[in-house]
């Protein structure tokens, strides 16, 4: 069989050609040689809306998610060196690459200027793992669950905060051991940081929650108390801690706690939909609650729910 001349064609004519492939024979073609990833990304024939990395205990899941495409998603199984495509009927075996030249080709031929989520099981067995995103390709989403912990959770935030905008912690109680370990992630200038601790509550005191420089701050699972939770919003309206913060929410433990948290505040109740607000986090209108009074006039909202409370700080 003669070989087709792919590359030989004119460029609108190898347009045609990839119009009739499917997204496995693109991915195929894009990892023959330099000159086909050239001409696969000049093409920007496969570049999806978002680019999602997936680091398991023995595997590395990468999904690609387009606008007017289906999903594509494949996993490379170090073990045997081989690829599979969530179909599961098609595997490349000995394909050359390791899974971190496997994951920065794809992400070259992506053409995407960033990771939407980058979702870490357990601390990267790879030495070269970090050496994914050593072109500074910006992270949306960074997820760490469960399989870390106190130093390896330290290891990964030291090296990815740099180029991440949003981090979310799914830990058990003793992922930190230590308050100054915690207090270091939470002093950084992030937009936002979501920390879930399953089984048993975490400690978590005021002095923690005062470190916090972080736009968006969701709590659940820790132990701040209705008292804690009053002496933190007495600090906010004297401006002495977080003048970066937009939106907090706390799941609390307690049942009775809205006293606690409203007493010397001077705030005013304000009725749903009674007066209309906008914040830079994208929270508006008519939440209702009870409103307190920063020294420089900014406002913020106080509303309860059954076990939270949650904290809008309004533009």
């Amino acid at each position: 069989m003669t070989p087709f001349p792919l590359l030989w064609l004119p460029r609108l004519a190898q347009i045609t050609v990839f119009q009739c492939m499917q997204d496995i024979e693109i991915l195929a073609f894009c990892h023959v040689s330099k000159r086909t990833r050239s001409v696969a990304k000049c093409l920007k024939w496969m570049s999806p809306k978002y680019f999602t990395l997936k680091q398991h205990a023995s595997s590395m899941e990468i999904i690609l998610n387009f606008v007017r495409r289906p999903t594509v998603r494949f996993c490379y199984r170090k073990e045997n060196n081989s690829v599979t495509f969530h179909s599961g009927t098609t595997t490349w075996t000995n394909i050359g690459f390791t899974v971190v030249g496997w994951t920065k080709r794809m992400f070259d031929v992506s053409n995407c200027d960033k990771f939407e989520t980058v979702m870490l099981h357990k601390p990267p067995e790879l030495n070269d793992f970090f050496s994914i995103f050593s072109d500074h390709a910006r992270i949306e989403n960074l997820i760490l669950l469960s399989g870390f912990i106190n130093s390896s959770v330290n290891q990964v935030v030291e090296t990815l905060l740099p180029i991440t905008s949003n981090i979310e912690f799914f830990f058990s109680k003793d992922s930190f051991k230590a308050s100054e370990d915690l207090r270091k992630i939470l002093i950084q200038e992030i937009d936002s940081m979501e920390i879930h601790i399953r089984d048993h509550p975490s400690y978590f005191n005021l002095s923690d929650l005062l470190t916090s420089n972080v736009v968006k701050l969701v709590l659940r699972g820790v132990t701040l108390t209705p008292k804690e939770l009053n002496e933190f919003f007495k600090m906010w309206k004297e401006n002495k801690c977080n003048p970066r913060l937009e939106y907090l929410t706390v799941m609390l433990y307690d049942v009775n706690f809205e006293d606690a948290i409203l007493s010397g505040l001077d705030s005013v109740r304000v009725p749903e939909g009674s007066l209309l607000k906008y914040s830079n986090s994208g929270y508006s209108d008519n939440i209702g609650g009870f409103d307190i009074r920063r020294i420089d006039g900014k406002i913020g909202t106080i509303k309860f729910g059954l076990n939270f409370v949650n904290f809008y700080v309004w533009s």
